[in-house]
C-alpha cells in the first residue's frame, strides 16, 4: 500500500511539474560549470537505489563516502528516493548501507556523521509549509486538475513530500534535483516526469553541462539505456531555449490563430487529458462545443495529426473548429512524439500511429456526453494515411475524411514523386545498422536531424511546395517546442515495406478526402481515392489554389474544407 501510495504521488508530481517549461527554466540558470565530486558521487548512490541493485550500490556508497558525502547526507537520499521508486528500494538501500558502514568501522575508517536536519515544528500548519514549499521549488504556484478530482493526493503530497521531506535541510533544492532527476532516468519508462523534473532542476541552478555531467555518470557507471533518454530531451531542451514563440503566450500552448486563450461558459472549451497505450502517457486534448451538457449527446471526432507535428498546431486547429460546430473532438500527440511519452523519442512506426488512433477512439468513446455509435475520423497530412489505415479495420468509425493526405510508407520508400527510386536497399541497409546499433545499446540515429537552421535564402530556393512551406509552417510561423521533423532511423524498417492506400477497398464508410488543387501532393490522395472502390457516398474535393501547407493555415482554405468537413459529418453521422 505504502508503494502505490509512493507511485501516485510519482502522478502527480508529474503533472505538476509538466507545467515548468525549458524557457521559463532558464530564468535561475547560474554558470555552467560541472558537477562537483561530491555531487558526481550522488548519481550512482541515487540510481542503484532506485534500480534495486545492492550489489553495484555497495561500490558507489563507498566512493561517495570517500568524496566527502557525509552519512546523514547518503541517508537522506535514499530516503528522498521512496517518494519515486517506493519504500522497498529504499529500505534495501539503508539496510546495504548499514552493512557498508559497519565494514568500513571495522577497518578503521571514520566517517563523517554530519549534520542532523533542523527540528520540524509540530504546530505548523503542514498544509500551508508544503505549498509554499512547492511553489519556491517550481517558481510559481500550481493548481491542477488532479487536485479537484483527488484532493487528498494533493493533500499528502504537499504535507508529506514538501512539508515532510524536502523541508528537512540536510540536502538543498539542487541536490534534490540531482536525486530525483537522477532515480527517473534509472526507472525508465518515465520521459515525461524526468523532462518536468529536469526543467524544475534548471530552475533551481543545475547547469547544462551538470546536466549532461549526469548522463555520463549513467552511462559509464549504469548503463546506456538509462542515459539515453536523459540526452535527447536535453538535446531537445537547449535546441529550444533561444526561441520566442506562441506557445509561451497560450495557456494550453496552442499555437494556432485564433486559439482558445481561456475556456468560457458557454463557448467551445479545451480540456488537456491523459490517458495511457500500455504503459505509455499520452497526451491530449479534448474540445467540447458551446454550451455543452454532458447530459446529452453528442457525436464524436477523432483527429490525428501530421507527420511532425503535434496537437497544438493545424490539429488543434481544426479540433476547434469543428467543436464550434457543435461536435466532440480529440486530438493526441503520438506515442514517443510531442508530449506523450515513450523512448527512443521520435519513433514514427505506422503501427503505433495507428495505435493511436484507436485509443482515441477508446477514450473519447467513454467521455461524458459523447454518442459512440456517432464517430467520426479526419486525419491530416501523415494522420491522413494512418487514419485510411485506422478506418479499414475499425468500424466504430462511421465515417472518414483526411485532408491533404501524405502516403508516409510510399514516401519514405520511393521518395518524394518517386525521386529516391535508386536509393532503396541502400537506406534500408542504413536502417537495419540504426537498429542492431539500437540493440546494443549504442547511440540511436535520427533521420531529418540537423540541428543547423536554415537561412531564409535558403528556404526559398527549395523547389518543392511541400518541404519549402513545410519548414516555414512548423519552424517560423507556428513553430511548438515539441514539434520535430526528425525521427529514428530505424523507422524506416516499418515505415518502408507500408503502404497507406492498400486495402483500400476495406472501407465501407463514407468517404471524404480533400486537398488543395496546387498541392504537389495531391498524386497520393488521388491514388487512395480511385482505389476505395466499395466505399459509400465517398467524394474528393478540390480546394482551389490552396497548397498542401496552406490548408493547414490560410483563413479562405481553412474556412471551406471545415464547411465541407461539417456538411459531411453532419449527414452522416
Amino acid at each position: 500500500m505504502k508503494y502505490i501510495k509512493s507511485i501516485k504521488v510519482l502522478l502527480l508530481l508529474t503533472i505538476q511539474f509538466a507545467f515548468i517549461t525549458s524557457l521559463s527554466a532558464q530564468t535561475k540558470m547560474k554558470s555552467d560549470k560541472s558537477l562537483t565530486q561530491k555531487e558526481q558521487s550522488i548519481v550512482p548512490i541515487a540510481a542503484f537505489t532506485a534500480k534495486g541493485d545492492t550489489q553495484q550500490l555497495r561500490i558507489s556508497l563507498n566512493t561517495g563516502l570517500d568524496a566527502g558525502l557525509s552519512i546523514n547526507e547518503i541517508k537522506e537520499i535514499m530516503v528522498q528516493i521512496y517518494a519515486y521508486a517506493g519504500f522497498p528500494r529504499t529500505l534495501n538501500a539503508l539496510s546495504t548501507f548499514i552493512t557498508v558502514l559497519e565494514e568500513r568501522k571495522k577497518n578503521g575508517i571514520h566517517d563523517e556523521i554530519g549534520k542532523e536536519s533542523s527540528p520540524v515544528l509540530t504546530n505548523e500548519n503542514k498544509l500551508k509549509k508544503g505549498t509554499a514549499l512547492q511553489t519556491k521549488l517550481l517558481g510559481k504556484e500550481m493548481k491542477t486538475s488532479t487536485a479537484d478530482f483527488a484532493p487528498i493526493i494533493d493533500i499528502f503530497l504537499k504535507e508529506h513530500l514538501f512539508a515532510d521531506i524536502f523541508s528537512r535541510d540536510i540536502l538543498d533544492f539542487k541536490t534534490r534535483e540531482i536525486v530525483t532527476i537522477t532515480t527517473l532516468a534509472s526507472l525508465g519508462n518515465a520521459e515525461i516526469q524526468l523532462r518536468s523534473h529536469i526543467n524544475v532542476g534548471i530552475y533551481n541552478g543545475i547547469t547544462e553541462t551538470q546536466l549532461n555531467d549526469i548522463a555520463t555518470i549513467l552511462k559509464n557507471k549504469v548503463g546506456p539505456a538509462e542515459s539515453n533518454s536523459m540526452k535527447e530531451i536535453l538535446k531537445n531542451i537547449y535546441m529550444k531555449n533561444n526561441e520566442t514563440i506562441k506557445s509561451n503566450q497560450n495557456p494550453y500552448t496552442l499555437v494556432y490563430d485564433g486559439a482558445i486563450t481561456e475556456n468560457v461558459k458557454g463557448k467551445v472549451n479545451i480540456n488537456p487529458v491523459s490517458y495511457k497505450i500500455k504503459d505509455i502517457a499520452i497526451a491530449a486534448n479534448v474540445y467540447t462545443p458551446p454550451n455543452y451538457n454532458p447530459a446529452n449527446k453528442y457525436p464524436a471526432i477523432v483527429i490525428a495529426h501530421p507527420n511532425g507535428g503535434v496537437k497544438e498546431q493545424v490539429a488543434g486547429l481544426y479540433a476547434q473548429h469543428l467543436a464550434e460546430q457543435g461536435y466532440i473532438t480529440i486530438t493526441a500527440d503520438a506515442a514517443y512524439q510531442g508530449g506523450s511519452g515513450g523512448f527512443p523519442r521520435n519513433v514514427d512506426k505506422p503501427a503505433n500511429r495507428i495505435e493511436d488512433i484507436y485509443a482515441m477512439a477508446d477514450f473519447i468513446s467513454q467521455y461524458a456526453g459523447v454518442d459512440a455509435s456517432r464517430l467520426g475520423l479526419l486525419g491530416i497530412c501523415g494522420g491522413g494515411g494512418y487514419s485510411l489505415k485506422a478506418a479499414q479495420s475499425d468500424k466504430r468509425f462511421k465515417t472518414v475524411a483526411t485532408l491533404s493526405m501524405f502516403n508516409s510508407g510510399l514516401v519514405r520508400r520511393n521518395g518524394y514523386m518517386n525521386s529516391q527510386l535508386a536509393t532503396i536497399q541502400e537506406r534500408l541497409k542504413q536502417a537495419s545498422d540504426a537498429r542492431a546499433q539500437e540493440a546494443a545499446g549504442g547511440e540511436i540515429l535520427y533521420a531529418n536531424n540537423s540541428t543547423t537552421p536554415m537561412t531564409k535564402e535558403q528556404i526559398a530556393s527549395i523547389p518543392v511546395d511541400l518541404y519549402r512551406q513545410g519548414i516555414e509552417y512548423y519552424s517560423i510561423t507556428y513553430p511548438h517546442p515539441n514539434s520535430s521533423a526528425k525521427y529514428t532511423l530505424s523507422s524506416l524498417l516499418d515505415l518502408m515495406t507500408w503502404d497507406a492506400s492498400t486495402n483500400m477497398d476495406l472501407i465501407e464508410q463514407p468517404l471524404l478526402m480533400i486537398a488543395g488543387s496546387k498541392a504537389d501532393s495531391y498524386y497520393m490522395t488521388e491514388d487512395a481515392f480511385g482505389k476505395a472502390v466499395n466505399a459509400k457516398n465517398k467524394e474528393l474535393f478540390l480546394i482551389e489554389g490552396a497548397t498542401h501547407i496552406e490548408t493547414y493555415w490560410k483563413p479562405e482554405y481553412v474556412n471551406q474544407a471545415v464547411s465541407k468537413l461539417t456538411q459531411f459529418y453532419s449527414k452522416f453521422l
